[in-house]
């Protein structure tokens, strides 16, 4: 507590509105939102249905950020939206690209999204849906509002959509000109410079919207001794966006054509060593290369790293994360009084790749390498329309994407454990999905403030992969090739991975395993909503979607190929109402999860392949309650809060674990991704000078303890049940696989940031901000390999950072 006070006093002399990124949206908004009039908590409007509606007449639980309270919270990536709303759980990175994101809500979550496997909470812009997560979590550019959607949205925003769905939009030319220039600096040698414009090309009708950034940080925020290359230091962040939007004054229809690119380099996520296996065969390796029980002990070690590959591989030996991603994308709307039709046609590109060393130490123990690329391209066609009393929405969509993935890891390189893994262990596979949905929702008034909604949607999803694994060579070829501009050597030998010949012949035409695999269900959703009239709404709902099936790429035991959709039923009930002139908001939900199926990742060893795939591991049930609040106390202070309690556990019931272990009662285990708590609280004062204003803004976020996996020990097994010291035994590895579920545990931890703003009238603005102000300690991730390879790490989220902005807005 004594942190957190002398921060929050640090605050008001050290803080600040602009991370790198943050857009400064439409001024009529700012406007609107400044709070001068003291007229109480600002409108917000939505698109949470497919239509602009006020949130608070919204019957879905939604948290939804303005211009201004993207500002204000520092909202600059997608995984900042995480400190801003109630029951989203976030994490980034990891044993992935820093862009990768996992994003859970109410418990619902995917734990290991990559190329074959899908997100519980779909990503939208400008209602493009992003197939691939590991793409997800790009820096925010020039955005005009972003949404959060909690609870089940499978009729209207379709597939994967079971925990929820991050609707973000972005800002529109108007046909005013006007725009922004913004420079940021900061510490760990960090700056980038934004700027935003509209441009009227022909009167009101024909508009252009140009925004772009650019940003460095040359300092990384892990140190490493033995690289000699820090981790997460920066090396370019570019972003731009072109948006043409017409309106010709002769023809009821608007056209809006936007392309967009990213790109992003630094050198790995920053890795920090948890534990070691006291027992594994790891621990032989480390003798002579340090000091491990110091080292574990030591308080430096959390942004001291001493991962090292060496592998001799250049490909695995080089540190990087890269993200390169473009797309394009054409709406179109045309009004014919009662129907209006949508169309929204986007065809995007994404080639990401990152590499590091899994165990956290200089031994060659475990390390990798890997490179995904994909192409998708959608429609959707909307009709809308009101028909008196009905609402109504239908229409149909299309997804289809292709692109492959491949990774390289060494394991216990040049030892002997049974297995000498000099080359490395490839896997590589392409891949093919398709997508296909019919949907319609309406909305019935059945009297002037009683209304009922019902929705319905089917999918049908058409998966294929071509496996093509081995150990060593590439199949039919030898020597080096470059991959994204990176050159990648492997050795002309090598044995098949996977297919009938795995371990028996050369690489070649034989070392493929072409799979195919077709799902299809349903999405629906019933609501009824009253208004108690004076901004009071009390709703219920319930609802029903699909997490997709998918197939495994990497290798597995026989029957983990493929793993079926995840079903989610879930009911809510919810009361939103502003009070005292609207100086006063209150919104809550109550809500109750059933997931069938849960989709949840498995990290092991499998032969000599260092692997991880996805299973079906049981059922798990949910309830929890959420709150979200806004008051204004008196002119010119704002204060807001958000609250989340959540308690999910499985079924009764078992599972098998896919050949690691025969069948295991998981109904005691810990359901990942489910944290009890969540909370933040904001507040904002602004005090009127002479040519301006200053705003003053401290907002702190909270995330109780989480599992990202866990596990129960199989006590079926014959070395357990053959009449032999058997309780000691079982007792045993009850204990081994407890202490190594503990480094599955992400500690509870909570962020504080700031800002002090001063914006004059003429347009110009000055920041000083701060983020995690209390130099709050936490991992953004981990890895667990205590019971593989014998090693767990932690991905050490941001220390504290602080700088200055200056924004000129015209």
């Amino acid at each position: 507590m004594v942190k957190i006070f002398r921060a929050i006093l640090m605050a008001g002399t050290v803080l600040g509105v602009g991370g790198a990124g943050v857009s400064h949206a439409a001024e009529a908004v700012e406007q609107s939102a400044s709070g001068d009039d003291n007229s109480g908590v600002r409108d917000i409007i939505v698109t949470a249905r497919r239509t602009s509606e006020n949130l608070q007449t919204v019957p879905v639980a939604v948290t939804a950020l303005d211009p201004t309270a993207l500002l204000e919270r520092q909202i600059v990536e997608v995984a900042d939206v995480g400190r801003a709303a109630p029951g989203l759980s976030v994490q980034s990175g990891g044993t992935g690209n820093a862009s990768l994101i996992y994003l859970a809500i109410r418990g619902n979550a995917q734990n290991s999204p990559n190329s074959f496997s899908d997100p519980a909470v779909g990503i939208y812009v400008d209602g493009v849906y992003y197939g691939r997560p590991i793409a997800g979590n790009l820096g925010l550019l020039d955005l005009a509002s972003v949404e959060v959607l909690r609870g089940t949205q499978g009729t209207l925003f379709g597939r994967n959509t079971t925990g929820g769905a991050l609707n973000m939009t972005t800002v529109q030319p108007d046909g005013n000109f006007g725009g922004y220039v913004t420079g940021r600096i900061g510490n760990y040698e960090s700056w980038s410079i934004e700027s935003a414009l509209t441009l009227p090309i022909s009167g009101d009708e024909l508009s252009l919207r140009l925004a772009g950034r650019y940003g460095e940080r040359g300092k990384g925020f892990g140190d490493n001794p033995i690289r000699g290359v820090d981790a997460a230091r920066i090396d370019h962040d570019i972003a731009g966006r072109a948006t043409l939007n017409w309106e010709p004054s002769a023809i009821p229809m608007t056209v809006s054509l936007s392309a967009d690119y990213a790109n992003i380099k630094d050198t790995y996520n920053n890795v920090a060593l948890r534990g070691i296996n006291p027992t594994g065969p790891a621990l032989a390796l480390y003798s002579g290369q340090f000091d491990i029980a110091s080292f574990l002990q030591s308080k430096s070690r959390f942004y001291r790293t001493y991962n090292d590959p060496d592998t001799g591989n250049a490909n695995i030996d080089t540190p990087y994360n890269y993200n390169k991603t473009w797309g394009v994308r054409a709406t179109i709307e045309y009004d014919l009084g009662d129907v209006k039709i949508k169309s929204i046609t986007a065809y995007r590109e994404a080639d990401t790749g990152d590499g590091t060393d899994l165990d956290g130490t200089p031994a060659k123990i475990a390390s990798y390498a890997s490179d995904y690329s994909q192409k998708q391209r959608s429609e959707e066609l909307q009709f809308s329309g009101n028909l008196g009393k009905l609402e109504f929405i239908f229409g149909g969509f299309y997804f289809k994407e292709t692109g492959d993935e491949q990774s390289q890891s060494l394991v216990f390189q040049d030892t002997d454990f049974g297995f000498n893994l000099a080359p490395a262990n490839t896997n590589l596979a392409t891949y093919k999905s398709e997508s296909k949905a019919l949907f319609a929702q309406v909305n019935y008034s059945l009297t002037e403030r009683l209304r009922v909604t019902g929705g319905f949607r089917y999918t049908w999803d058409k998966r294929s992969i071509n496996r093509m694994g081995y150990i060593g060579g590439i199949p039919g070829f030898s020597g080096s090739f470059l991959s994204n501009g990176r050159l990648i050597t492997l050795p002309a030998t090598g044995l098949c991975a996977v297919g009938a010949n795995a371990n028996l012949v050369a690489p070649g035409s034989d070392c493929t395993d072409p799979v195919t695999a077709k799902f299809d269900y349903p999405a629906w959703l019933a609501s009824i909503d009253y208004e108690l009239g004076d901004g009071k709404l009390i709703y219920a709902k319930t609802g029903g979607a699909a997490l997709a099936g998918g197939l495994n790429s990497r290798p597995t035991p026989p029957d983990a190929s493929s793993f079926a959709p995840e079903k989610v039923k879930d009911a809510e009930i919810g009361f939103k109402g502003d009070f005292f002139d609207r100086h006063l908001r209150t919104n809550f939900a109550g809500f109750y999860i059933w997931r069938n199926g849960a989709q949840n990742v498995v990290n092991a060893l499998v032969g000599a392949n260092l692997t991880q795939f996805v299973q079906n591991a049981g059922d798990v049930k949910a309830y929890g309650l959420e709150f979200e609040g806004t008051l204004i106390p008196w002119q010119g202070l704002e204060l807001s809060g958000a609250l989340s309690w959540l308690k999910a556990k499985y079924a009764a019931g078992s599972f098998t674990a896919a050949g690691l272990g025969g069948t295991v009662d998981r109904s005691g285990e810990v359901v990942p991704r489910a944290p009890r708590w969540t909370w933040n609280i904001g507040a904002t004062q602004r005090f009127p000078v002479k040519g301006g204003e200053i705003a003053l803004h401290a907002d702190y976020a909270y995330t109780s303890a989480v599992y990202q996996d866990y596990a129960t020990a199989d006590l079926t097994t014959p070395a357990l049940n053959d009449g032999v010291n058997d309780a000691a035994e079982r007792a045993a590895a009850i204990s081994f696989i407890d202490t190594q579920n503990s480094f599955s545990r992400l500690k509870a931890y909570g962020v504080l940031n700031g800002s002090l703003n001063f914006k004059l009238d003429g347009g110009m603005e000055f920041t000083l901000w701060g983020r995690n102000l209390t130099q709050a300690k936490y991992y953004n991730a981990i890895f667990n390999g205590y019971g593989t390879f014998g090693t767990a790490i932690g991905f050490t989220a941001a220390p504290r950072t602080w700088g200055a902005t200056v924004s000129y807005r015209f």
